[in-house]
């Protein structure tokens, strides 16, 4: 990815990133193929984030299917939908950002410097991703989770040890969050239009509508199409997504500022200690709100185990975790949030099932056109300072976002 600014009379008339990773066309790929195989390839857009295109995926073909999934089944997904991210963020806020904040270029410096603290962010990681292999049938792209549910149910002897170290895993993020958000960040606003899924009864990761912060609008993910759009800038590998004439922030930061009130009491308490006004307009703080959802994701990852577990005694429990369904024609569109935030798959599908259309809108895409709109406004800030520094605070606000260009140049 590189960047690009342009000077007018001496200030930045604009921004623009220049996404230098080919792009793949997988929508192209996916043309004339059953529908079973989409899970598996959007699983492969991403290494870090492939659990939620698989499950986004799957969402929406069963949308266009009709196929109505049981509980258990939800409740599973939501295990992996945290599960990734816990070690999604771990990765990008400790390993990624946090070393531009304290000027380390690399994590090999890092560790050497912070052995402990990396140690437990790894620790975190790894917690989360064994967790999500024992749901998801694979550490990096599930093979578990099919249209209709589950092949098999997850080892329960498995989950349950993993789950006896939660009280562990919750010390360890609270310490990681210390540690990350006792170092300053830039401060820096730039009022956007924020959008995350909301439903009011939790804070929303699997089920709800987009909640757009420049109205009251509860868009569903068949109508998102309608709302959004989605343009192709000449020489770009990567397009850019509108609402309203208006760039979109989606991310960890949009998320607080839309479901702040449903963050489970530890996340909730965490960023409450932080004193920052939400809602917050600093892309800077997208790095401590991904160190709160983890705390978040940990305690709801107890709540939903717990739950499942219930669900586990009841007869023929296996059965309902993978339901029939018939062949036919349809449209399906679904949007779950993935770590970097809103991600919408859609597909339409022949009698056979195969896929004659589908689109993919990655979170990454929909916030580049936001990022390049802050990198405008931010640069005439530091235009003075040395090149040095410059250099390191952009770096530093691209990295805030925590962008996905395998994603964005699916």
């Amino acid at each position: 990815m590189g960047f690009v600014g342009a000077l007018v009379s001496g200030d930045f008339a604009r921004a623009r990133i220049e996404t230098e990773e080919g792009a793949r066309l997988l929508e192209g790929v996916l043309f004339n193929r059953a529908y079973f195989e989409a899970p598996v390839v959007t699983a492969r857009i991403c290494g870090v984030c492939p659990i939620v295109h698989n499950l986004c995926s799957i969402k929406a073909l069963e949308n266009a299917l009709r196929v109505k999934p049981t509980k258990e089944i939800i409740v599973l997904r939501k295990l992996l939908l945290h599960g990734q991210w816990i070690h999604s963020h771990a990765l990008h806020a400790f390993f990624l950002s946090f070393p531009d904040l304290v000027g380390i270029s690399n994590n090999i410096a890092l560790v050497k410097k912070y052995g402990a603290e990396s140690k437990l962010a790894l620790e975190l990681r790894k917690w989360a991703l064994d967790f999500c292999k024992i749901i998801g049938g694979r550490t990096t792209h599930p093979v578990n989770s099919v249209v209709g549910g589950f092949n098999v149910a997850p080892d329960l002897a498995e989950l349950e040890l993993l789950i006896a170290q939660l009280p562990d895993m919750l010390q360890s993020a609270k310490k990681i969050f210390s540690f990350l958000t006792k170092h300053k960040l830039p401060k820096f606003e730039n009022r956007w239009t924020f959008a995350a899924l909301k439903n009011g009864k939790e804070y929303s990761c699997y089920d709800g509508k987009i909640h757009f912060s420049d109205g009251n609008e509860y868009i569903s993910p068949e109508l998102a199409m309608h709302e959004i759009e989605e343009r192709i800038i000449p020489g770009e590998k990567v397009k850019r997504v509108f609402h309203n004439e208006q760039t979109i922030m989606t991310s960890s930061i949009a998320r607080i500022n839309t479901n702040f009130s449903r963050l489970n009491p530890a996340a909730k308490k965490a960023w409450t200690s932080l004193k920052i006004k939400l809602p917050s307009y600093n892309a800077f703080h997208n790095i401590p709100a991904q160190a709160t959802e983890i705390l978040h994701s940990l305690e709801e990852i107890e709540k939903l185990f717990k739950e499942y577990r219930r669900m586990t005694v009841k007869k023929g429990f296996d059965k309902k975790l993978k339901v029939d369904f018939k062949l036919r024609a349809g449209k399906g569109s679904a949007i779950l949030e993935a770590p970097r935030g809103i991600l919408y798959h859609h597909y339409e599908l022949d009698k056979q099932g195969n896929i004659l259309n589908s689109d993919i809108i990655p979170p990454t895409t929909t916030f580049l056109a936001n990022l390049e709109h802050d990198l405008t406004v931010f640069l005439p800030t530091v235009s003075k300072l040395p090149a040095k520094k410059r250099d390191l605070l952009i770096k530093t606000l691209i990295r805030a976002y925590d962008p996905c260009i395998s994603c964005a140049t699916h």
